[in-house]
């Protein structure tokens, strides 16, 4: 069991170093990148505003708040929570929300790409090291 642990007293193989400069990105891989990651955070919203729709209805707390705003407005305002926070309600606005940001965001992706490709001419690129540890 002792010699699993007991490491070689040999020399170590040295470490090999690689420089590489990063002087451009393709736009249209940028906007297929971005248009996947926009996806995910759209699904990603849509699910969330599901379950904290689920969680905050369950719990009562439409009604709650529609009571309270009630007593505290007065008898004469006709507050209902319930009915304006739908299910369909929340459902429709995270959709178009995501929907939006799915297009900004594949926009923006090929922005920002064009925008480094632009600085990278003027600075020459962001250099990198790799090495192989």
């Amino acid at each position: 069991m002792a010699k699993l642990f007991n490491r070689s007293s040999g020399p170590k193989e040295p470490v090999k170093q690689v420089r590489l400069k990063l002087r451009s990105i393709e736009v249209w891989s940028a906007v297929k990148v971005g248009f996947l990651v926009s996806l995910a955070l759209a699904i990603a919203t849509v699910v969330g505003a599901f379950l904290v729709w689920l969680v905050l209805a369950n719990s009562g707390v439409f009604g709650s708040v529609g009571s309270l705003l009630g007593s505290i407005l007065g008898e004469g305002s006709n507050i209902n929570l319930e009915s304006d926070f739908s299910l369909a309600n929340v459902m429709t606005t995270a959709s178009v929300l995501a929907l939006l940001n799915i297009v900004l965001t594949t926009a923006l992706a090929a922005v920002w790409a064009g925008i480094f490709n632009l600085i990278s001419k003027i600075v020459g690129g962001v250099s990198l090291t790799f090495t192989n540890n």
